[in-house]
C-alpha cells in the first residue's frame, strides 16, 4: 500500500513538473504570431520569461489571453502548437 501511494505521488509530481507554464506559451506565441512587429522582439521575450516567478506566470497568463482576444477581434489568425 506504502509502494503505491509513493508511486502515486512521484507519477503526479512529474506530471505537474512537465506542465507548460504560462510565460512559455505567451512567449511561443508571440514569437510565432508576432515577432518582429513593433515593440515584439523574440530573444528579449525569452530572456525576460525564462525562469519566470509565479507572479509573473500568472501575468503571463492574462496577456495571453489578452493578445489572443485581440488578435481575434483583428482577425489575426495564428495558430500554436
Amino acid at each position: 500500500m506504502r509502494w503505491m501511494v509513493v508511486t502515486l505521488t512521484v507519477g503526479l509530481g512529474l506530471l505537474v513538473g512537465c506542465e507548460v507554464q504560462p510565460c512559455d506559451r505567451y512567449v511561443d506565441y508571440m514569437c510565432a504570431c508576432h515577432d518582429g512587429e513593433p515593440g515584439v522582439d523574440c530573444q528579449e521575450l525569452i530572456d525576460i520569461y525564462t525562469n519566470a516567478s509565479a507572479d509573473i506566470q500568472d501575468q503571463c497568463s492574462i496577456d495571453l489571453a489578452d493578445q489572443e482576444a485581440e488578435d481575434q477581434a483583428n482577425g489575426v489568425a495564428c495558430d500554436t502548437i
